[in-house]
């Protein structure tokens, strides 16, 4: 059996940019699909079609990312994986073009016993990320590009309102306000689950920010006891999501359930709405969450989504469906602010 499942961003997707957004989510299931079929490791296909998200201007990650107030690219990115629920992840990174592939290096790296009992990193930041991902032949880009004209445009809205201390907001009626990252959560014909996350961050950041889709805990987690392995990914306001260390508390919860949905709920009310911690209010995420149960003939999978923003973008695909299922959620005006929740469930053989 294989599973793959996308998210394109927490925040407010414009009903005018809806085909779009979910053209690249069917896009993104069925390349992921052609390669868990083909045998390939659900931490390759992760990353492969994050690269997919990444190289689309559409998102806030790799080319179209938002920059910082210095007008710089800075992106972060972090792969997880079942195989000893181990991760890496970049941070504040520039001029590479696909920084999910320099988390998945990092990744695959540490699987390698080093010389003289040193340890490999898995965790680099700004220049020693950027070195890293030459040296292992990344491909380079410049600012240009990775630039979009959207991001462009939002970048020159927001420096003129500070600059004339203006108090206003970007993004009204048909504008796209994606808070913050893309996800990919797969699951391979061995049972084994990635997840990985890249994002530009949030527009006109500080620079030097690191946000949740270079942590691991709060953007990424994976999980595994007994016979279930659990991965979540996050989107939303960065740092509020960090201060709940989202991803980690939404997988463990997620694994010891036998009511994926009612949990997620739960912990979307009670871990994040109702915590001290946030900054936001209301408080800005959304979450995907893979769990998959062995049972003796077949896995059990179930799928879950939640977000507390006006829309989050999902896709997913099983092996033995002909087509995605790709949506955009999206939440009553009157509900706002609270979670928006969806659930997929499926029992798959385990032969492909």
């Amino acid at each position: 059996m294989a599973f793959i499942a996308v998210h394109l961003g927490a925040g407010f997707h414009s009903k005018k940019n809806e085909n779009e957004y979910n053209e690249l989510c069917r896009k993104a299931c069925i390349a992921g699909m052609k390669l868990l079929k083909s045998g390939v490791s659900s931490v390759v296909a992760a990353a492969q079609v994050c690269k997919i998200l990444e190289d689309d201007k559409i998102t806030n990650s790799g080319t179209g990312s938002n920059l910082t107030t210095a007008g710089e690219i800075e992106c972060d990115a972090s792969i997880m994986c079942t195989i000893r629920n181990r991760g890496a992840a970049v941070g504040c990174i520039s001029g590479v073009k696909n920084p999910i592939l320099a988390a998945e290096k990092l990744l695959s790296e540490s699987f390698k016993q080093l010389s003289h009992g040193r340890v490999s990193p898995l965790f680099l930041v700004a220049h020693g990320a950027r070195q890293f991902a030459e040296s292992v032949g990344l491909e380079i880009a410049t600012k240009a590009d990775l630039s979009s004209k959207s991001a462009i445009v939002r970048f020159e809205q927001w420096a003129e309102i500070l600059a004339d201390d203006k108090h206003s907001t970007i993004g009204h009626g048909n504008e796209d306000i994606i808070t913050d990252t893309v996800g990919v959560i797969c699951l391979d014909i061995n049972g084994e689950i990635a997840v990985a996350s890249s994002s530009g961050g949030v527009a006109m950041k500080q620079p030097g920010r690191v946000g949740p889709a270079a942590m691991i805990g709060s953007g990424v987690w994976t999980a595994a006891a007994n016979d279930s392995k659990v991965a979540v990914c996050t989107s939303g306001t960065g740092e509020d999501i960090i201060s709940t260390n989202l991803a980690c508390r939404c997988a463990e919860s997620q694994l010891t359930t036998t009511d994926e949905i009612e949990t997620l709920s739960s912990l979307m009310k009670d871990d994040f709405l109702r915590s001290q911690a946030v900054q936001l209010k209301p408080p800005s995420a959304g979450i995907l969450a893979m769990k998959v149960t062995q049972t003796d003939e077949s896995r059990l999978l179930v799928l879950n989504y939640a977000h507390t923003t006006p829309t989050m973008s999902v896709g997913f695909m099983a092996n033995n469906e002909r087509t995605p299922t790709v949506l955009m959620s999206r939440s009553k005006e009157a509900s706002l602010g609270q979670p928006v929740m969806g659930s997929y469930a499926k029992r798959i053989n385990k032969s492909i």
